[in-house]
């Protein structure tokens, strides 16, 4: 469960406020705002990324200022996807997947069988097997944010955030995208999910409960129509 308490988002000021909040286990959340509205900062500030102006958030067991506090544990906790990811020179797609198993790895670091075996089966049920060994420089836009959400698949931790992953997806993509989440959090109940998106009527098709920005407030709406989630975001 993820609780919101009074909390404030903004770098020097107020941005938006969320009063009091809480998004259950085993739940997929999308974000929808307009532009400016401060998607991209609420989801800083959920993943530590970005101070708290003011009020307390609890990922879990943990407040957010102990998981800003513990980098190793706040890997355990949230793994994160951003919008865009350029590729490292250095690195396959496979490697950069098996980034994150790296919270659990001994000292030597070194990937266990139980390890490769979860980056090799989650690298095919994204269907990105034929593009392991490839620098992921080398990737199109679309094939490296596949590749994000399969590090962040294999992180294997209770809470994901991710910040408009669909931006560089076909409609195909899209789809898997969404449909990878859903099963990623049927498989745990324990598991949360919030992804910041503008396809309102693919969520809506999708069921997806939405947390809509509207006038510097975070509204959930669990069964919403259009019509009520465009007349909350004018509000903006």
């Amino acid at each position: 469960m993820i609780r919101f308490k009074n909390v404030q988002v903004g770098y020097t000021q107020v941005l938006l406020e969320v009063e009091d909040l809480a998004l259950d286990s085993g739940r997929l959340y999308a974000l929808i705002g307009r532009n400016g509205s401060g998607k991209s900062t609420l989801l800083k500030s959920v993943i530590g990324q970005l101070p708290l102006l003011g009020g307390h958030l609890d990922i879990g067991k943990h407040s957010i200022d102990q998981l800003i506090k513990d980098h190793v544990q706040r890997a355990r906790e949230i793994a994160y996807v951003a919008s865009m990811f350029n590729g490292i020179e250095a690195l396959t797609l496979y490697q950069y997947v098996a980034l994150g198993r790296s919270p659990y790895l001994g000292a030597l670091g070194r990937l266990q069988p139980a390890d490769q075996n979860k980056i090799t089966e989650v690298i095919a049920r994204l269907d990105l097997t034929r593009l392991a060994s490839k620098p992921t420089p080398e990737l199109s836009d679309g094939e490296r944010q596949l590749g994000s959400l399969a590090r962040a698949i294999v992180q294997d931790t209770p809470l994901m955030v991710l910040d408009e992953p669909a931006s560089f997806l076909d409609y195909f993509n899209r789809e898997l995208l969404l449909d990878q989440l859903q099963s990623w959090i049927q498989a745990d109940s324990r598991r949360t999910a919030i992804f910041s998106s503008h396809d309102i009527d693919l969520c809506l098709e999708k069921q997806i409960p939405l947390l809509i920005l509207s006038n510097k407030k975070l509204v959930l709406l669990e069964k919403a129509s259009k019509e009520k989630v465009m007349e909350l975001l004018r509000q903006s």
